[in-house]
């Protein structure tokens, strides 16, 4: 009997753009890891991604007004942990130092870990504050005659609030000491703890203190020689003070008002009526302005110790969010060396491109490029917008291996290829916002400064066959092989430039997946069809996540979740977006409803074998041209992940504010029970959650006439019906449904209701 085959983690090539999306004449910048001597990329234009279990096979062509670039391999690491860096601070002077601060470890015992941090103690200068690797609170400093320290015994208990006072002595006395006391409100910790007093450890320094040097830094010991942060720290920081005066006492008020202040780094005052708006500046007001640098996007719009729970708005607190929250494993940006560029040519039309990698060990990888018209101009007829946020919030996820909710769901053990064993093991290349940090906060933001390999065609994905951006490849297939010129754009382009953008196309066309936009995105939809733009939505639970860019950083996105179906839940009075300071969740409890402007909103999801077909309902002649060479009743019953109705399906509402005039064309019948109602949709729990017996587990397929519309159809072309037309409307619900204990959708645009046997029709339909 042979031995098992070890499973190793295959090695392989690499890489990232530097933004998401170009126009003819812009530079790509290409970074690139590999083992192997050398790596080459050539540019290649997209048309179709293989999918083997359907039979598609992949379509490219090479771009050969582009030449090849290449370069020697590097073994590129990424530096992940978020930190602050403070440069130019002085050392602690003749007079010593009093550093204040208030903390909430969340992994206290996990490691070492420091809070603040200048220089390196254990290697002869310096001081810093941090946890042992017992969890306790510590002082450490250099002397002269070797390291002195101080522990405190107060234990602390993760995600709760401590205000920490460290007396580093002066000329006046060689007192080294630490004072730990408890801290925060009732509502900002997580636990009730028995009231204790202050504990003080205090000893003599051995020698005079050696001054720190370098810069100044939080949340770690310094970057070390690799540039990566050493002993990370898991928790918040409240506002640090330094003063220099080893006897000044009193509050942390009474100490920013001391001659000696040093700095104060008051992470309230950051705070807008529209969030955060210089997201990586940890100012310093002081005299001094010794402003820090926040790397990897600590989180920032959190809660202080000072939280009441009055208000849940931090634009509206601002001193009750004066914190930042660290993560050993939060990373924004890989920091990987651009090795090679390339120029776009000038006539080179929109569409989707890639930089096919290899490399000299037989690696293979493939880097998406989006390539946007020129800039002010339309080069098509119609429209893509790729849903490129929902490929961030996707990224690199790794639900399918950690989650066993996902066995469940799928109903099958995940198998895993050596691709995915590769992605598994790369998890330095950061996390998708379906996941938690290693201190089981949900993470919130999401870079495109990373290499993506949830966009590799390789991709294997828990939910089906094909998933964002290998769906949205389908449509880009269709649309090449039926002869439709269509110029492409990204969530970053629709964001940045708004209605102008779409106005200038007859059509606009969503992606497979447009779970995340932003507010701007959204008006420019809702501008684009209010005045005569025609919106073919082609996705589902789409239009649905509160997201904000960095508006330091437009690669970086964010969200807070909560009120939606979801993977995480924010911490309570952290639904608001640092961002922008927009209320987070679900666009529906901001007023915008996806059935708004869309007709239609996130009503069920489940897997592959739940998903159904479409039956047509719509008879009205005026909509007949929808269903030209359509001679079948059922429709769409087959596709690469089952009916076309799958995975997440959408139907109309007129409660979320699906227009009277909408009609409804056809609707999906035959889900089962594993294609469940989102959560946000009923207030108590339910047994009646499954397709099956739920009769609201339905996709419809809707037009949506509005004013206006139609007057830029072709020639000879029926516009779309707008309201002045006289054809009848039926309504699909009624105003109320609380009188009814049962109701039931049955396969025609009728509601019934049943009570003790006898059905009644709720609506005049006669078919």
């Amino acid at each position: 009997m042979s031995e098992p085959r070890p499973v190793l983690v295959p090695s392989g090539v690499m890489g990232y753009c530097d933004r998401v999306s170009y126009r003819p004449g812009d530079t790509v910048r290409l970074a690139v890891s590999t083992t192997a001597a050398r790596w080459r990329a050539e540019l290649v234009r997209l048309r179709a991604l293989a999918i083997p279990s359907a039979g598609v096979e992949r379509r490219q062509e090479r771009v050969v007004a582009v030449a090849p670039i290449g370069g020697d391999g590097i073994d590129q690491q990424t530096v992940v942990g978020s930190y602050v860096r403070v440069d130019d601070l002085p050392g602690a002077g003749a007079e010593g130092l009093v550093v204040s601060l208030a903390a909430m470890p969340t992994r206290p015992g996990d490691g070492a870990q420091e809070l603040l941090a200048h220089g390196c103690p254990q290697e002869g200068s310096g001081w810093a504050v941090g946890l042992d690797a017992e969890g306790r609170f510590t002082l450490r400093v250099a002397t002269g005659s070797g390291l002195t320290e101080v522990v405190a015994g107060l234990v602390p208990q993760a995600g709760c609030w401590y205000e920490l006072t460290a007396v580093i002595g002066g000329r006046a006395g060689r007192t080294l000491a630490l004072t730990v006391a408890l801290a925060g409100t009732f509502e900002a910790n997580h636990v009730v703890r028995p009231p204790t007093p202050a504990h003080t450890a205090s000893t003599t320094l051995a020698g005079d203190p050696v001054p720190g040097a370098g810069p100044f830094f939080w949340a770690c010991a310094g970057t070390g020689t690799t540039g990566a942060p050493v002993r990370c720290y898991d928790g918040r920081i409240e506002s640090p003070i330094l003063v220099a005066d080893a006897t000044a006492a009193g509050t942390r008020a009474e100490l920013v008002r001391h001659p000696a202040l040093l700095a104060h780094w008051d992470l309230a005052a950051a705070i807008g009526p529209t969030g955060i708006a210089r997201t990586a500046l940890v100012a310093d007001v002081g005299p001094g302005e010794l402003h820090g640098t926040a790397v990897h996007h600590p989180q920032r719009a959190v809660r202080s110790s000072g939280w009441t729970g009055d208000v849940a708005d931090f634009r509206f607190a601002a001193r009750q969010y004066a914190a930042l929250h660290f993560h050993r494993d939060d990373m924004t940006d890989c920091g990987w060396q651009f090795q090679g560029e390339l120029v776009l040519p000038p006539e080179l039309r929109s569409g989707v491109y890639a930089l096919e990698l290899t490399d000299t060990a037989g690696g293979r990888d493939t880097v998406p490029v989006f390539v946007a018209p020129p800039e002010g101009t339309a080069t098509a007829p119609v429209l893509l917008v790729l849903p490129t946020n929902s490929y961030l919030a996707y990224g690199n996820d790794h639900v399918g291996v950690d989650s066993p909710r996902t066995q469940v769901w799928s109903q099958m053990v995940p198998t895993l290829d050596d691709f995915e064993l590769f992605r598994d093991a790369r998890r330095e290349l950061g996390y998708s916002l379906y996941e938690a940090h290693a201190d089981g906060s949900g993470v919130c933001y999401s870079s495109w400064r990373r290499p993506l390999l949830t966009l590799r065609e390789r991709v294997y994905d828990h939910n089906a066959p094909v998933w964002q951006f290998t769906g949205d490849m389908q449509l880009v297939d269709w649309l090449d092989r039926t002869g439709r010129e269509v110029d492409i754009v990204t969530d970053h382009d629709l964001h940045a430039e708004g209605v102008g953008l779409l106005a200038r196309y007859r059509a606009v066309l969503t992606g497979t997946h447009p779970e995340y936009p932003s507010l701007e995105m959204l008006r420019a939809y809702e501008e684009y069809v209010a005045t005569g733009g025609r919106l073919i939505y082609t996705g589902g639970n789409g239009m649905y996540w509160v997201t904000g860019y960095d508006p330091c950083d437009d690669q970086v996105i964010e969200i807070r979740r909560w009120g939606g179906t979801q993977a995480w839940l924010a911490e309570p009075g952290e639904y608001h977006l640092g961002f922008t300071g927009h209320l987070g969740g679900i666009w529906r409890f901001n007023g915008r409803a996806p059935q708004k402007t869309f007709g239609v909103g996130f009503v069920a999801a489940g897997n592959p074998g739940a998903s159904a077909g479409y039956r047509r309902v719509a008879t009205d002649p005026a909509v007949a041209w929808v269903f030209a060479g359509l001679t079948r009743e059922y429709f769409g019953g087959y596709g690469v992940s089952g009916g076309a109705a799958g995975l997440e399906i959408d139907s109309v509402s007129p409660l979320l504010g699906t227009s009277p005039d909408a009609v409804v064309l056809a609707s999906s019948v035959g889900h089962g029970d594993d294609m469940l109602e989102a959560r946000e949709n009923f207030n108590m729990t339910s047994r009646v959650l499954g397709g099956a017996r739920n009769p609201r587990v339905h996709a419809d397929l809707v037009l949506v006439p509005r004013e206006g519309a139609g007057r830029s159809s072709r020639p000879g072309r029926s516009p779309l019906p707008v309201r002045s037309t006289t054809w009848p409307v039926r309504r699909r619900y009624p105003a109320c449904l609380a009188p009814f204990s049962t109701v039931l959708w049955l396969a025609c645009p009728c509601w019934i209701h049943q009570r003790n046997g006898t059905e009644t029709r709720i609506c005049g339909c006669t078919s």
